[in-house]
């Protein structure tokens, strides 16, 4: 179904192309001279070229061939009339299909320069969606590049055209897209596709004549507007001010990160451990022998403890496992209330959801992520494993 919405998507986008130019108007006016081109030769070679044109439909595929000047010359008029006919037909023809084609070649030469100024509706399913532009922001193409699936990109933002084309042709190994407009907009947001979209990440913006200052503003209403056209993306979003986190939380923001929150410990710890900083760009980094990366913890490993499977990745050549990513059960009304279906069960479930009250709201932190949690500790069914190895591991 989802598949049939994106082609109906993308047909109704072409069709508005090529009724804007008038195509269907000009398709149905080359039929028209075709047939009534054949019909007219038919009726002049009648008599004394019946075997030629023996039936209608030959003299329409005569007046076909003639038109588009491929001209097999299997078929042609005798009469006087009939070759004048033909002339009328064949000089009609060129001016028609020249016409044609010179309206169906500026159609998609026309969607690509809009395409290229972000003013054309972008058909993509799969993507991910970067809103806003900063300084940091060619970076996570560059990380976005090196991800399974990560070349086709939608930027929406305020950059100028120009900008975009210089970013193009940079990244020419990417599928860049531009919608060039405000991203906390829900009008350009649907014009990147964002319904059918896999990620979003949200900057802190800074493109146009946006700044700093207002930039938490725009990234919390970016991002209830994304939620709300999409409630299953995959959304990370950037901070200026820490403070403005809850915010997001409440929106279902998966990730948040501050603007610049690991300057500050990468500065003073250079000034003791002066390799810190260059351990950790290592790690972070794409192109790294050795980098950061989550994988998917083994069944067989599933109860049994964090030395076992420690020692299973280092022989497998995984990598060195650090820490695990938990997904935790939130605490539910159901969790507290008794087993059975009691009316007075019924009645306070009831008045919470009049109410629309969250008793748990403070709990609705569901990844927990544990660092070297020691030898001992039991690999639980629903957790993930942090891995410092190589791309290929």
């Amino acid at each position: 179904m989802f598949r049939d919405f994106f082609i109906f998507r993308a047909a109704r986008g072409f069709y508005r192309s090529v009724r804007r130019e008038n195509l269907p108007k000009l398709v149905v006016f080359v039929l028209l001279l075709v047939v009534l081109g054949g019909v007219l030769v038919f009726v002049a070679e009648t008599g004394p070229n019946r075997g030629m044109f023996s039936r209608l439909f030959d003299s329409i595929w005569w007046a076909f061939v003639t038109i588009t000047t491929v001209g097999y010359g299997d078929r042609y008029p005798v009469t006087t009339l009939g070759r004048v006919l033909a002339i009328v037909l064949m000089l009609m023809g060129i001016v028609t299909i020249s016409t044609l084609s010179g309206t169906i070649a500026s159609i998609f030469v026309d969607r690509k320069i809009r395409e290229g100024k972000g003013l054309q509706d972008i058909t993509a399913r799969s993507h991910a969606v970067l809103c806003g532009w900063n300084v940091n922001a060619e970076r996570i193409l560059e990380g976005l590049n090196h991800l399974p699936g990560g070349r086709a990109v939608v930027l929406v933002n305020e950059m100028d055209p120009e900008e975009f084309q210089a970013l193009n042709a940079r990244h020419e190994d990417m599928d860049l897209r531009f919608v060039r407009g405000d991203f906390s907009n829900e009008k350009s947001l649907r014009r990147a596709s964002l319904a059918s979209a896999r990620a979003a990440i949200i900057l802190s913006d800074t493109s146009g004549k946006n700044t700093l200052a207002n930039a938490d503003e725009r990234t919390i209403l970016a991002a209830l507007a994304i939620k709300a056209l999409n409630p299953d993306i995959l959304t990370t979003a950037e901070l200026v001010n820490p403070e403005n986190e809850g915010h997001l939380r409440r929106a279902n923001v998966d990730d948040i990160l501050v603007y610049g929150e690991f300057n500050g410990f990468l500065l003073s710890s250079a000034t003791v451990s002066p390799a810190i900083p260059r351990v950790t760009k290592q790690l972070l980094s794409f192109t790294s022998r050795s980098h950061l990366k989550q994988v998917a913890v083994p069944l067989a490993f599933v109860g049994k403890s964090f030395a076992e499977l420690s020692e299973h990745f280092l022989k497998s050549g995984m990598g060195v496992l650090i820490g695990f990513l938990s997904e935790e059960k939130k605490m539910s009304l159901d969790d507290i209330l008794s087993e059975g279906s009691s009316a007075i069960d019924a009645f306070i479930k009831a008045k919470f959801a009049e109410a629309e009250l969250d008793v748990f709201e403070g709990e609705k932190e569901e990844l927990e992520i544990k660092l070297n949690p020691g030898s001992d500790y039991v690999i639980k069914e629903n957790e993930a494993a942090f891995v410092i190895g190589n791309a290929a591991g």
